[in-house]
């Protein structure tokens, strides 16, 4: 080991994360040539961006990126955008390979390689997120979204953090109206298809394929109850006058073992209570959605020639 390696303190217990700056490792005495030499191609360490270093040569993980990004930004920076609302719990996060990092405007750092340098003259207080400094999660939802042109994606990710309780839709909204905020067409859209009543992408789709149709529009998002109060299920769309649930079927919302055993109960309680129930795959409603018009067309006029279900409709929020 060269001397001046030997020198220094335990780097595991300096750099707990494995992640460190050329500037941190020549303060402790290492030098530059023993720095290069151990990033070289096959050496015990490896070069994550331009003077950031990582300490070992495993597979990095997201954790050390994000340390990585941080160290290139400087004092001061914190995590946003899709790296950060992961770190908030966010699951439902689109496509992003930069990590974006907030900067206070007048600093000079460049976005290299896996770094995405965003400046603001207004910095938020930070939060701390495995250990982490971290926009926050409004802030970072906001970011995410004016980087990502998939509606469909913005809608899932702000549908994801509100619907879970992460985040209010006011807390969306003030972000939103911060001053020389860019790009929020798409973020504001899709504020408001969730402030009213859609939980996913799929819902939303739901609710153009009902706009193109015949069909009354119908209540949203609704709790159906028994009248012992008892809750028999929520469902995504119900026609009151005539009795009729639709339920759109996504695998994002359905993988829990617990979720599967509700939506295997409502299936035969609210049929049992007279409630005519459609369930449809969510990628229907853009293959085929005449077809799927159709099987609605025909199940209200079902309902319709049956007895009014003895249940009681209510919007559910969760």
């Amino acid at each position: 080991m060269p001397r001046s390696l030997a020198r220094a303190p335990m780097l595991a217990e300096i750099f707990p994360e494995g992640v460190a700056s050329r500037a941190q490792l020549l303060a402790l005495g290492i030098s530059k040539n023993t720095i290069d030499a151990r990033c070289r191609p096959g050496g015990p360490w490896k070069k994550l961006v331009m003077g950031i270093v990582q300490l070992d040569g495993r597979r990095t993980t997201p954790h050390q990126y994000c340390r990585a990004a941080l160290l290139h930004a400087g004092p001061g920076a914190m995590l946003t955008g899709v790296a950060g609302a992961g770190l908030h719990g966010v699951v439902r996060t689109p496509d992003e390979r930069r990590i974006a990092v907030l900067i206070p405007a007048g600093r000079r750092v460049a976005s290299r390689d896996f770094v995405l340098v965003m400046r603001t003259d207004r910095p938020p207080d930070p939060e701390s997120r495995r250990g982490l400094p971290v926009a926050p999660l409004a802030r970072c939802l906001v970011d995410a979204a004016a980087r990502c042109a998939d509606r469909d994606a913005v809608r899932a990710l702000f549908a994801d953090a509100v619907q879970r309780g992460l985040c209010r839709v006011a807390d969306l909204t003030a972000e939103l109206d911060e001053p020389r905020r860019p790009y929020t067409a798409r973020a504001r859209a899709a504020l408001i298809e969730i402030d009213g009543g859609a939980r996913s992408a799929a819902e939303a789709w739901a609710r153009e394929v009902i706009r193109g149709s015949s069909l009354p529009s119908p209540q949203w998002n609704v709790a159906l109850h028994a009248p012992d109060g008892r809750m028999l299920g929520v469902v995504d769309a119900y026609w009151d006058d005539v009795g009729l649930a639709w339920e759109i079927q996504s695998n994002a919302y359905h993988l829990a073992p617990e979720a599967f055993e509700r939506d295997v109960e409502k299936q035969v309680d609210l049929p049992r209570a007279g409630v005519v129930l459609v369930p449809t795959l969510a990628k229907r409603l853009r293959s085929e959605p005449r077809m799927v018009v159709a099987e609605l067309t025909d199940a209200y006029a079902r309902a319709a020639a049956m007895p009014p279900p003895a249940v009681t409709a209510s919007l559910w929020r969760p």
